[in-house]
């Protein structure tokens, strides 16, 4: 993917409007919002403050894109080589796309070049889709009757999308959508909105036609009233998010209002499974890398490790060992593993967690700031691992979103199964060991809904669906499933004769 270097803050940060109809347009208030980078509180970029009526201009530019047919109608080849010159444009900007996420979420410049890489993919994949979209029929039931089976595109999309992966979650939406013929309203998280705009505006260039993808931002003060108009609007016919469990719970009671398709991508505090057979030295270096990648940010975290009694205290030693080989530090730097927490709130939310983790469990390494004198603008956390967590605990049961790891004690298969689904959650998870027989055993009993044998977060597979069970959401993305998403069907009965 090229170089990992990125170059120094600008002077002067670049301002970025909503993109409505294939234009940059101001919010109707004239409003901006400044982002403060969390790598040392430099302003990298002003944004559009939009609020309600900016996100029906938007629904409307959708709407009529939409009931004009002109993207859901139009030849299946024709929108396979406009998603594939978009795959093409993002990886050209793939810098451009990489330095932008940096700047404005802290992550490191090697883990935005990967997004990038993988929101190309993303198109690449759904761009074959659109070539292999079909119905089908029934002929064989009665003599005089043939029947249809015929899959259409569920109308406006709207997408609410967070900001750990804010170039990867607005894609893995779009990119179905638009493979299906639907039109989109993306609302990107305040904490990171520049890739999103900086995507439509590719989007465009590939030859997506006027109002088909639209893209809205806000505040934090407004940015609850702009999500909460897109899934109530009977101009949405489906509404995508991707966050929390309490704010999912509010955008499927708000997209009730005209019975809308919802897909919810929520929370988790997914259980990495170690027993006494696996690959110790692997498992533990995977094991860190599960709770430290992206500085622990993301849904799918093993941020729950499971360890079998007989292996418990050499694993512990190998997990603490590895962790303290992170690199925490400067984003920019192509040795930094570890960036910053995205803002002042979340660093204070996780510092909270690691009181609790002092109350519940044995503190093996971190806990505190780099000491490097040049972070202390950041918002910097070293990777934490408790041991000795009752599973029963707080920082065992609830979402901490940072690089905070809780090791509990299991005694058997049974006792590791049972424990692993005492979650509210069901999103991720990991099994180690070389036993197929117990792996797939305990895959089969487990709740969740992506699981990694020996293995996590990536294997090389990334075209199968990713989704949870219970707390963790409803519905799917990427792979065949994330494209029926968005698309419904329709049944026609023909009468012959």
């Amino acid at each position: 993917m090229g170089s990992t270097s990125i170059g120094k803050l600008d002077s002067a940060a670049p301002a970025f409007s909503n993109w409505i109809a294939n234009r940059p347009v101001e919010a109707l208030s004239g409003k901006v919002f400044e982002h403060v980078s969390p790598i040392d509180g430099t302003v990298v970029a002003r944004f559009a403050d939009s609020g309600e009526a900016d996100a029906a201009e938007a629904i409307r530019a959708a709407r009529a894109a939409f009931d004009s047919g002109v993207w859901a109608n139009a030849p299946a080849r024709h929108r396979y080589k406009v998603l594939l010159k978009a795959a093409q444009i993002i990886e050209a900007n793939q810098q451009k796309l990489a330095d932008r996420m940096v700047l404005e979420s802290g992550k490191p410049a090697v883990t935005a070049l990967g997004e990038v890489a993988g929101a190309v993919k993303t198109f690449e994949y759904y761009a074959g889709k659109v070539l292999d979209l079909e119905g089908s029929a029934i002929s064989d039931r009665v003599p005089s009757a043939l029947g249809l089976i015929l899959r259409e595109p569920v109308g406006v999309a709207a997408m609410i999308t967070p900001w750990n992966f804010p170039l990867l979650n607005p894609v893995c939406k779009i990119a179905p959508a638009l493979a299906a013929g639907c039109t989109v309203v993306v609302k990107p998280s305040h904490l990171c909105s520049g890739p999103a705009v900086l995507l439509a505006q590719y989007l465009a260039e590939a030859g997506v036609p006027d109002g088909v993808v639209n893209v809205v931002t806000s505040a934090l003060e407004r940015g609850a009233v702009v999500g909460q108009s897109l899934a109530a609007s009977a101009d949405v016919d489906k509404v995508a998010f991707t966050g929390s469990t309490a704010t999912g719970r509010a955008v499927m009671r708000a997209a009730a209002s005209n019975n809308k398709r919802v897909a919810l991508e929520l929370g988790g505090k997914s259980a990495n499974i170690v027993f006494d057979d696996a690959d110790l030295d692997t498992a533990a270096k995977v094991a860190v890398s599960a709770f430290c990648f992206n500085s622990g940010q993301q849904c799918s975290a093993g941020t729950r490790l499971l360890v079998q009694d007989s292996v418990y205290d050499r694993f512990l030693d190998a997990v603490v060992r590895n962790a303290g080989l992170q690199i925490v530090g400067d984003p920019r730097e192509p040795t930094t593993t570890m960036g910053p927490l995205v803002n002042r709130e979340q660093y204070d939310r996780v510092m909270g967690y690691v009181e609790v983790g002092r109350e519940c469990g044995k503190l093996a390494i971190g806990g505190d700031r780099p000491a490097a004198p040049a972070l202390d603008r950041g918002f910097y956390l070293n990777p934490t691992v408790f041991a000795d967590v009752g599973n029963d605990s707080r920082l065992a049961q609830e979402e901490v979103f940072g690089p905070v790891l809780a090791v509990v004690r299991f005694k058997d298969q049974a006792d590791a199964i049972r424990l692993a689904n005492e979650s509210r959650y069901g999103l991720a998870g990991g099994v180690w060991t070389r036993s197929l027989d117990r792996a797939l055993g305990v895959v089969r009993r487990i709740r969740t809904g992506k699981l990694f044998v020996n293995g996590y977060n990536n294997v090389g597979i990334d075209d199968m669906p990713h989704g949870g069970y219970k707390d963790s959401g409803i519905g799917r993305e990427f792979g065949r499933e994330g494209l029926a998403e968005y698309q419904q069907l329709k049944t026609v009965q023909i009468k012959l004769g």
